[in-house]
């Protein structure tokens, strides 16, 4: 009936084959569908193209003839071959859907190509679809974007949010966040979920539009009340920050669990260190090991690690130092530096594993070289004693020394006194005295005191100039940014 009426306007044309179709019609519109096919018989004979779309819509729907989908598409076909728009996006149609015929995409792309071009809006914007997906046509994503435009222009709300995304991903056309902004804002006023989060984003990153973050609370709002999770975490994120919105701790863990809810990933790892910290929720050790797992076993690396953590601990799980250790490796494998130094120090120590110094030794390599001071400092000490490696005086004063120069106590004790005893290095005693003075400063406690009395046996040793020296290099000296 849709297409009846639209096309009631061309029935002025006054020709005979013309008085037929409106008689047919009129009957159609009356519901005397014997009669109307009688009369869109009249006129198709005569070649009226209006006619032939009206017998191809009888024969299709089985309205004043038995429902015959073959008869029906030959009677479009000749409608669209004369140039008649409505059968043209009718086949089209029928061929990208399936029905009635074997779904054949080119065959769509054919017919809601002549549809296109003659401006109507529907067959453009799945013409544009077509290309953009490479069916029936080769993948075209300039093309795409063309009759997506075409589409959009005519307020095809599908085509515009199709238009905002290859603008906005930069697939077939230049990236362009403001035109993307320009499209996805006129369909997320529509209330399209998916175009309200991506306003959210962009007016939360500042992309395409002027960085707002009450304005992407609201986007991102109107989206997550839609029950999208995408929505949620990130209406979580401004709560929990504060920015767009007054600091809401507890509003922000409300909206995680929402969106984790939904399997949303990105809510894990906030939500789990909102247990964990006890932020805007009691704390709950249990609570966000359970959430650390989830961001775990999604990739989310430095939940790995803190995985690790509460094993090595035993808080919200049962201390199991084996699992601490696989959760550590999966971390370190991925880079994370903290994992890979409490791997080290997991092997080192033995703590809930085997103590294993060659394994202790390999990861504070790791460590070491990324700069990690405490890692450097334990290397120092497994070269100077040769455990997990063989003893080398001149490793462990390389690997001292660069803990030392960043402020690692322990390491300028063992630099010193290796200095003093001239272990893989000629004797200074200005310089043995120097370091382990720098240390006993900032030791306490009995190590404090023991380091304390190293310095004081040094300088017992020391002449009047060399202590003076001395205490002015630890004066001046100053820590070396990493």
């Amino acid at each position: 009936m849709r297409r009846i009426l639209i096309l009631v306007s061309l029935l002025v044309i006054c020709t005979a084959a013309a008085a037929d179709t409106r008689k047919g019609y009129d009957a159609y519109t009356a519901g005397n569908y014997k009669a109307a096919v009688e009369e869109f018989r009249k006129s198709a004979q005569q070649g009226d193209a209006l006619a032939l779309f009206y017998l191809g819509e009888s024969y299709y729907n089985g309205r004043g003839v038995v429902q015959d989908f073959a008869e029906g598409i030959k009677w479009y076909k000749q409608s669209a071959g004369k140039g008649q728009v409505e059968a043209q996006e009718t086949l089209g149609g029928l061929y990208f859907f399936g029905k009635g015929i074997a779904q054949d995409y080119a065959e769509a792309a054919k017919w809601y190509a002549m549809a296109a071009k003659q401006g109507k809006a529907y067959p453009q914007y799945l013409l544009g679809y077509l290309y953009d997906q490479g069916k029936g046509v080769a993948q075209d994503q300039a093309q795409a974007a063309q009759w997506f435009r075409k589409s959009a222009e005519q307020n095809n709300a599908d085509a515009q949010e199709s238009l905002a995304s290859l603008l906005f991903f930069g697939r077939g056309v230049q990236q362009d966040y403001t035109e993307a902004a320009k499209w996805y804002g006129k369909v997320a006023e529509q209330g399209r979920v998916y175009p309200q989060y991506l306003m959210g984003w962009m007016c939360d990153q500042g992309k395409g539009v002027q960085q707002d973050f009450a304005k992407a609370a609201e986007w991102y709002r109107k989206a997550a009340d839609q029950n999208d999770a995408r929505a949620q975490a990130s209406l979580a994120f401004l709560y929990y920050s504060g920015k767009g919105v007054a600091q809401d701790e507890a509003e922000a863990v409300r909206w995680f669990q929402k969106a984790a809810a939904q399997n949303e990933a990105s809510a894990y790892p906030s939500l789990a260190w909102a247990y964990y910290q006890g932020k805007g929720v009691v704390q709950d050790y249990a609570e966000a090991a359970k959430w650390f797992r989830k961001a775990a076993e999604g990739g989310d690396a430095q939940s790995n690690y803190m995985l690790g953590y509460l094993y090595e601990d035993g808080k919200g799980l049962a201390a199991d130092g084996n699992e601490a250790a696989k959760w550590y490796k999966q971390a370190a494998d991925a880079g994370v530096a903290e994992a890979i130094e409490s791997l080290g120090a997991l092997y080192f120590f033995g703590k809930g594993v085997t103590q294993d110094y060659t394994e202790a030794a390999k990861w504070y390599k790791v460590a070491a070289a990324k700069g990690g001071t405490y890692a450097q400092y334990l290397l120092g000490y497994l070269y100077e004693d040769g455990k997990g490696v063989t003893a080398d005086p001149v490793q462990a004063m390389k690997w001292y020394g660069l803990a030392a120069e960043q402020g690692e106590p322990r390491a300028q004790s063992h630099l010193g006194w290796m200095l003093w005893e001239g272990k893989g290095v000629a004797q200074d005693a200005v310089q043995a005295h120097m370091w382990i003075n720098l240390a006993a400063s900032q030791l306490s406690g009995e190590e404090g005191e023991r380091v304390g009395k190293v310095r004081d046996f040094i300088a017992s040793k020391l002449s009047p100039d060399q202590l003076a020296k001395a205490q002015d290099l630890a004066r001046d000296w100053q820590p070396k940014k990493k």
